[in-house]
């Protein structure tokens, strides 16, 4: 990263005798926004309930340079404004707090205020083509933003994207870093892995990857067509060297259909992951995959939509031989049945059936929306099956956004109500439950970019 840092330190030096002619293309834009997050989560039995808020700060400069290029920074400040005790395990597991934690460094929970460089990039755009090199987001299946905490995930190299087609967009990228949600610091890839909850191997000892996964690059290839009005098709290949190989073909298609004014929507998903190399590490006891894990999952959608109204029912099949793994400090699970706050991955076998219902009230400024999923899941005891020992459950979560127009201009609210349910009550085991059913769970989130920026 300091020969990126270099460079563009060397480039802004160098580039302004071009840009001498045409001035405002070194005016530089100033961007400020703020992110207030209030979480708390609590059980039915006597586990330990935790609360905790946040407050985020962002400060962003970037530029057009001469050339086609463009050059953005940020920098984002971490303030914590109060929480429980997130140190402290529950005595019945014992385990540390999975939510609240979130909200600041993971790897120092006792750090009250920090802060880290998020996007430094150098972007340079002609005709059809875009590249970038630096630190930027991302958003891809595998590796997301996965933006529901302070900050997203960010991450170091280089992409581009060729618009090789009025129909195909062709992307690819490659990436050695990153800083995960939740943490202060930049990392390695391998480095990265572990952070979060590492929870059993095959054999059902602690994990024992974290600090000794070796994965120093990814690569990302994408192919985005429109097949025709309403019909697109995604395939992307994501590779993490050493540990797996994912595959994915996506197809989402919106129908005209009778109704006035509402359309019919319809996708189709089909995954395909198997391990490569040593799995992180050529010793089994410190390998985070299994190379021999070989996984399938089939996901569907079918569903209406109009101006104001959404809503659809999903269903995803996953088999295989082992256990599907993404690492969680690198984004969400892409499947239609995804619902925020939980991911299936880890599993050997999943069955998952969601819906979601979403109604807009433009005039007001507010959108409502609904997801309820049902997840049957192998066996929490079986550890080969099921990394984290999590029950089959039912989820339900409750979502009211709200932009006002006239009395705060930029500010957004975001307020979100959870509950897991475990499908079967009877001999559940305390660390079956602590983190991952039987809760309620809530999100209240203020974000605010400020005006004319």
């Amino acid at each position: 990263m300091k020969k990126i840092c270099f460079s563009l330190v060397a480039l802004l030096w160098w580039l302004p005798g071009f840009g001498q002619e045409d001035s405002t293309r070194w005016k530089p834009e100033l961007g400020v926004s703020l992110r207030s997050y209030f979480m708390s989560t609590s059980y039915w039995e006597d586990f330990k309930d935790d609360y905790a808020w946040g407050q985020m700060a962002r400060v962003s400069l970037g530029s057009r340079l001469p050339l086609g290029f463009q050059l953005k920074a940020d920098y984002l400040g971490f303030f914590r404004l109060a929480s429980s005790d997130l140190t402290q395990l529950d005595p019945r597991v014992p385990n540390l707090n999975r939510y609240e934690v979130g909200l600041f460094d993971v790897n120092h929970l006792d750090r009250a205020v920090f802060g880290k460089i998020g996007n430094l990039y150098l972007d340079y755009r002609h005709a059809r083509f875009q590249a970038r090199l630096g630190r930027m987001e991302i958003n891809t299946p595998f590796i997301n933003a996965q933006d529901g905490r302070l900050s997203p995930t960010f991450v170091e190299g280089f992409r581009w994207e060729l618009q090789a087609h009025p129909k195909l967009a062709v992307r690819h990228q490659l990436i050695w870093g990153i800083s995960p949600r939740s943490t202060g610091h930049w990392f390695g890839l391998g480095e990265s892995i572990g952070m979060y909850p590492v929870a059993r191997d095959e054999f059902g000892q602690p994990s024992a990857y974290f600090g000794n996964t070796q994965a120093d690059l990814a690569q990302v290839l994408e192919l985005d067509l429109q097949l025709q009005p309403g019909s697109s098709l995604l395939l992307n290949h994501t590779l993490v060297q050493n540990i797996y190989s994912t595959y994915l073909a996506q197809w989402d298609q919106t129908w005209e259909l009778p109704l006035p004014q509402v359309q019919g929507i319809t996708g189709l998903q089909a995954t395909v992951q198997h391990g490569i190399g040593e799995g992180g590490n050529e010793e089994i006891a410190l390998r985070y995959k299994n190379p021999e894990d070989a996984n399938w999952i089939l996901s569907g959608r079918i569903g209406l939509k109009s101006k104001k109204t959404q809503w659809h029912l999903n269903y995803t099949k996953m088999q295989g031989n082992g256990r599907y793994l993404s690492p969680r400090e690198w984004g969400k699970d892409p499947f239609y049945t995804f619902i925020p706050r939980e991911r299936n991955e880890g599993m050997e076998q999943v069955d998952a059936v969601s819906t979601y219902f979403q109604q807009a009230f433009p005039e007001k400024s507010l959108q409502l929306y609904s997801y309820l999923g049902l997840y049957f899941l192998p066996d929490p005891a079986d550890a080969k099956r099921n990394k984290y020992a999590v029950p089959s459950y039912g989820q339900a979560n409750l979502g009211l956004r709200y932009a006002p127009k006239t009395w705060i201009k930029g500010l957004n609210l975001h307020l979100i109500l959870m509950s897991k349910v475990a499908l079967d009550q009877e001999d559940l085991r305390p660390a079956w439950v602590y983190n991952k059913v039987n809760l309620f769970h809530t999100n209240l989130i203020l974000n605010y970019t400020l005006p004319g920026n």
